[in-house]
This record gives structure tokens, C-alpha cells and sequence, in this order.
């Protein structure tokens, strides 16, 4: 599994309703663990996929281009992904 973190910044009540709006579109059997989070400058949204080839190809498609710019979250202050070394929802550990 690889997580990527993408952070905004900005106003994280305004950020927080963009990113409800934008996974209002993705089908949540689509998303394996994700989560957003809220801080004192903006959010953090946290994903993963099952492999950095993956990441890599969803993170570029246009598609996911076009959905994250309709919403306003095209240009992350940063932009980070890493390998899943554990994860656990729930009481339960998430297998890759």
C-alpha cells in the first residue's frame, strides 16, 4: 500500500467543503483509506493506493486532474508519498 499527503492551505472551513464536494463524486468503494484533516493553516488529505505505480498513473490522469481543479484543489502547497509500513480502521489492520 502507498499513502500520499497532499496539503492546502488557506481557510480549512472552505478547504474541508471542497473536499466533501470533490469525494462526493468518487464512488466510496473506490477509496481504500482516506481521510482529511483539518489544521490551524488549511487541510491535510491523506490517500492511498495500492502500489506507487498506482499512485503514480491515478495521480496524473486527467481525470483526477479535471475532478481536483473543478473543486479548487489542483495545486497543493505539497505533495509527498510514501510507502504503508502498517494501517489500521476500526480496530482492524488494512492488507494491501
Amino acid at each position: 500500500m502507498h499513502c500520499s499527503l497532499w496539503t492546502y492551505r488557506g481557510d480549512p472551513d472552505d478547504l474541508a467543503a471542497r473536499y466533501e464536494a470533490m469525494i462526493a463524486e468518487i464512488p466510496p468503494d473506490a477509496m481504500q483509506f482516506a481521510a482529511c484533516i483539518r489544521t490551524p493553516e488549511g487541510i491535510v488529505i491523506i490517500d492511498t493506493c495500492p502500489s506507487k505505480e498506482v499512485f503514480d498513473e491515478f495521480s496524473t490522469s486527467e481525470g483526477f486532474q479535471a475532478l481536483m481543479a473543478r473543486h479548487g484543489l489542483d495545486a497543493p502547497a505539497s505533495l509527498t508519498d510514501h510507502p504503508v509500513v502498517a494501517a489500521f480502521v476500526g480496530g482492524r489492520r488494512i492488507e494491501s
